[in-house]
């Protein structure tokens, strides 16, 4: 597996690659300068599409990705890729396009492994009345993203359930 360094507004992001395929996409602590492997034509791409991201050039993304996870992550994070840029789903209309309302804390569960955070946009789900809630990046990077797309933030939320 080969892994890069991305340098984004929001801080570093390990990218991750195998088999010609993003399999990795998550926020870090790392240094910058300890990123050791070459940038393959794929990490170059995902840094170009990132890059293009961060100044509102594109709204989508054009990697192939192969995602590692259970069959039902796997539909999760399909139902997540659905998600227009400005716009939100809550957990419960997740579950709702899943079939089963029962599945809520499970989902939260799938999204909390999602391998491919940005490309799959967890960020894009909310809690109850839009509250801000769950993001492996951390709340404040959940609402960055949610303002980088458009997404009117009310600065009064409760950022808890």
């Amino acid at each position: 597996m080969k892994s890069h360094l991305y340098k984004s507004p929001l801080g570093p992001i390990l990218l991750k690659e195998q088999n010609n395929h993003l399999v990795g996409l998550q926020f870090s602590s790392l240094d910058l300068e300890e990123a050791t492997t070459e940038c393959s034509s794929l990490m170059q791409n995902t840094k170009e599409q990132l890059d293009a991201y961060f100044k509102k050039q594109i709204d989508g993304f054009d990697i192939p990705i192969a995602p590692k996870g259970t069959p039902f992550q796997k539909k999760i994070w399909e139902i997540l890729l659905s998600i227009p840029v400005g716009k939100t789903l809550t957990y419960t209309e997740v579950a709702q396009r899943y079939g089963d309302l029962n599945t809520i804390r499970a989902i939260g569960a799938a999204m909390g492994k999602n391998p491919l955070l940005i490309l799959i946009p967890c960020h894009r789900v909310v809690g109850k009345r839009g509250s801000m809630v769950g993001y492996a990046g951390g709340i404040q990077t959940k609402i960055r993203l949610l303002e980088h797309e458009g997404y009117p933030i009310q600065k009064s939320l409760d950022l808890q359930y």
